[in-house]
């Protein structure tokens, strides 16, 4: 395992540890799904655009501006190529095909991608990090959208809190006015809450899952080892293996092969754009590896959001959230090491 991996790992095991504070807590205290969810608001709509504008305050540079740029494009080539994949990967329509598509290429490159990367690359990580940002949520109310209600919602798009601060950033940054200290200190601190505040929310989505999900979620598993002589109770049973074989090979998917074929579009972009000399290597390493990091994070929460807003199995895709949300603790540090591109 490489330096820079062995970094993340040991950023994730604190994140990690912060999130199991935030599930005991959010036991104790008995968070409810409403909390919950104003906690989520607060972290999506208010601390997440602050961290935005904060990153984006800082003097022009041509340099870096053509940076993010090449982020834009590279991020969208990269979710453009995971979508190419798991059409190929999931080309049988069934009940759970929708939510596993989308549950593969979307990834949590806010709640742990911007902490993470704030943690190893600072505020210029960041900078670059909203590059990808701009693809997800343009592909996620596009594509992701259409593929559970067979639309695609604009509105959506133009209206998310998180792209109009990259749209304000932009024009801030290419702006010789910068924001005045009084107002960019304030700014600064509630961005500053990111990390933490996300690792305590994912810790109370946690503690919100159904009673009866894990009930059911512990039959199934005792199941596997044991047959009931009641036809009906074996067939309920079959039934949930079978979700439980399609988390796992999603699971799979989502942090393994997704992020293959993510960390391949890097590698090529990163050689491409070294070759060229325009800019120097590190800078367009940094790039590349915001880019493969971010792709490599586990499913995102939107998925589950996008599945109850639609009716659509959102058991499945809660724990598919949880069950790579608790392995990518291993598999990123792990696919950064073989991918070698950090």
């Amino acid at each position: 395992m490489n330096v820079l991996a062995m970094k993340i790992f040991n950023q994730l095991l604190i994140m990690l540890i912060i999130a199991v504070i935030g599930f005991i807590f959010s036991k104790i205290s008995n968070v409810s799904e409403r909390e919950e969810k104003l906690l989520s608001k607060i972290l999506l709509y208010f601390i997440n655009p602050c961290i935005i504008i904060n990153s984006f305050n800082v003097e022009f540079d041509k340099q870096v501006f053509f940076g993010l740029l090449i982020s834009i494009v590279l991020s969208f080539i990269v979710t453009g190529a995971m979508i190419l994949f798991v059409q190929l990967v999931f080309a049988k329509k069934t009940a759970l095909s929708g939510i596993q598509k989308i549950g593969s290429v979307f990834t949590n490159c806010g709640f742990i991608g911007i902490p993470l990367i704030m943690a190893v690359y600072g505020l210029q990580g960041v900078f670059f990090l909203m590059g990808y940002l701009v693809a997800f949520n343009v592909l996620l109310w596009s594509y992701g959208y259409f593929q559970l209600a067979e639309k695609i919602n604009v509105k959506k798009i133009v209206t998310n809190p998180n792209v109009i601060a990259v749209v304000v950033g932009i024009l801030l940054f290419v702006s010789p006015v910068k924001i005045p200290k009084i107002i960019a200190e304030p700014i600064s601190m509630i961005g500053g809450l990111n990390a933490a505040f996300s690792m305590i929310v994912l810790g109370a989505l946690f503690s919100t899952l159904k009673k009866e999900w894990l009930v059911k979620l512990q039959k199934t598993f005792l199941s596997f080892f044991k047959k009931s002589s009641n036809a009906e109770e074996n067939s309920i049973n079959k039934q949930r293996r079978k979700k439980i074989y399609a988390v796992l090979f999603t699971t799979f998917v989502r942090l393994i092969l997704c992020g293959a074929v993510a960390g391949l579009v890097c590698i090529g972009a990163n050689k491409l754009l070294i070759s060229l000399s325009i800019f120097d290597e590190s800078f367009i390493t940094l790039i590349t590896s915001v880019v493969v990091i971010a792709s490599l994070c586990p499913t995102g929460i939107s998925v589950s959001g996008l599945a109850c807003l639609f009716d659509k199995d959102s058991v499945f895709a809660n724990f598919l959230v949880c069950f790579t949300h608790l392995l990518c603790v291993i598999t990123i540090p792990l696919m950064l090491s073989l991918l070698g591109i950090c």
